[in-house]
C-alpha cells in the first residue's frame, strides 16, 4: 500500500537523512501512515506545508525541486490532471507585467463545490512552488486562487480555474491565472461599490475582489451581466 511516508520518503531519501524524515513524518501523525489516494484537498495541504517547512529548512540547495517532486506525488495521487483551453479578459486593469509567452498546456480545475476551493488553493501553490516562485509568493498565489474559487462556488455556482506557467516581458517566468464563470455577472453599478470599498455582501464578494486585485501584480477583469465573469491575474516570476 503506497502511504505518504512510503511515497514521500522515496522521493526525500538521500537528501534527507532517515532520522530527519523520521521527525517529519511524526509530526504529521496519522497522515504519514494515510494511503495518498485517501487524502483530502486539506490533507494535502497540510502535508506541503509541513514538508516545505522542513525541506526548505535541510536541503535548502535544491529545496525547490524537492517540493516541487513531493507536490507532483500528492497531486497525482489525487487525480488531478492538466488540461486546457484558454480564456481572455479586459475590462478592470491593475499594472504591473502582463504574460508575454505560455510556456506549456495550462492546469484547468473544475469549481463547483466548496471541496474545489482547497483543492484548487493546494493545486495553486503546488504551480507556484513548481515553477520556482518564492515561499511568500506561492502563499500570494494560494490566496488569491481560494478568493476567486470562493467567488465561483458561492457567487456563480460553476466555473473553471486555469493556471499557466508564463514569461513576462523580462523573461522571467511567472504565474496566470484564469477564473472564468457562467454566473450571473456583476452589473457595473455593483462593481463600482466593489472598487470604492462600500460594496457589502453576506459572503464577502466584494472584499475578495479587491484582496485579490491587491495580491497580484497585473489583474483584469471582464463581466457582463448575464453572460458570467473572467478574471485574469499574473504573478511576476523572481529573478
Amino acid at each position: 500500500m503506497k502511504t505518504v511516508e512510503s511515497e514521500i520518503g522515496a522521493v526525500l531519501t538521500g537528501t534527507i537523512s532517515s532520522i530527519t524524515q523520521r521527525s517529519i513524518f511524526n509530526r504529521l501523525g496519522g497522515l504519514a501512515k494515510m494511503p495518498v489516494t485517501q487524502l483530502s484537498a486539506s490533507d494535502r495541504l497540510t502535508i506541503m506545508t509541513e514538508l516545505e517547512n522542513s525541506v526548505r529548512l535541510f536541503a535548502r540547495s535544491n529545496s525547490p525541486a524537492l517540493i516541487a517532486s513531493c507536490a507532483r506525488v500528492l497531486n497525482a495521487a489525487s487525480g488531478a490532471s492538466a488540461a486546457g483551453a484558454g480564456a481572455n479578459a479586459g475590462g478592470a486593469n491593475a499594472g504591473g507585467a502582463a504574460a508575454t509567452g505560455i510556456l506549456a498546456a495550462p492546469k484547468k480545475l473544475g469549481i463547483e463545490q466548496e471541496k474545489d476551493i482547497a483543492t484548487a488553493r493546494l493545486e495553486a501553490w503546488s504551480e507556484a512552488v513548481r515553477i520556482g516562485l518564492s515561499k511568500f509568493a506561492s502563499v500570494k498565489v494560494a490566496t488569491a486562487v481560494s478568493e476567486l474559487a470562493r467567488n465561483i462556488v458561492f457567487y456563480a455556482g460553476t466555473g473553471t480555474v486555469e493556471l499557466r506557467a508564463v514569461k513576462d516581458d523580462r523573461g522571467v517566468t511567472g504565474l496566470q491565472i484564469v477564473a472564468t464563470d457562467r454566473g450571473p455577472g456583476i452589473p457595473q453599478a455593483k462593481l463600482d461599490e466593489i472598487w470604492a470599498g462600500t460594496y457589502k455582501s453576506e459572503r464577502g464578494m466584494g472584499k475578495g475582489l479587491v484582496a485579490v486585485k491587491k495580491l497580484v501584480d497585473h489583474f483584469q477583469l471582464d463581466t457582463r451581466p448575464g453572460m458570467g465573469t473572467t478574471v485574469t491575474c499574473v504573478f511576476k516570476g523572481e529573478r
